[in-house]
């Protein structure tokens, strides 16, 4: 009368497993993922030759919506230079970079 009653716990107890088993790899799949992403933004910014306050002041740029004052910052690089349309837009953005960066050594 109680076999069915067993029959389902024994389902349910090897659904758990399974559920136990697929969350498990999931956060193994999440882990490597975000390592996997890790590395490729350490290799692109290494690709990019910036020095840390350049890194610094490209994320802040890049954060505010500023894609136009960036490409300044990495003129020497291929990729990101692409970006950047006019030649006369990019010596009126360095200038601008340069008045904000000794802005930011006046703030410290």
């Amino acid at each position: 009368m109680y076999e069915r009653l067993d029959k389902l716990r024994e389902e349910l107890k090897r659904a758990q497993k399974r559920k136990h088993s697929a969350d498990k790899k999931l956060k193994l799949a999440e882990e490597r993922l975000r390592e996997a992403e890790n590395s490729q933004i350490l290799s692109d910014v290494g690709a990019l030759n910036l020095t840390p306050e350049q890194v610094s002041q490209f994320l802040r740029l890049a954060a505010t919506g500023q894609l136009s004052e960036v490409c300044t910052l990495v003129s020497g690089s291929s990729e990101i230079s692409d970006v950047c349309e006019t030649k006369e837009g990019e010596d009126a953005n360095r200038e601008l970079l340069d008045n904000s960066g000794r802005e930011d050594e006046a703030d410290e």
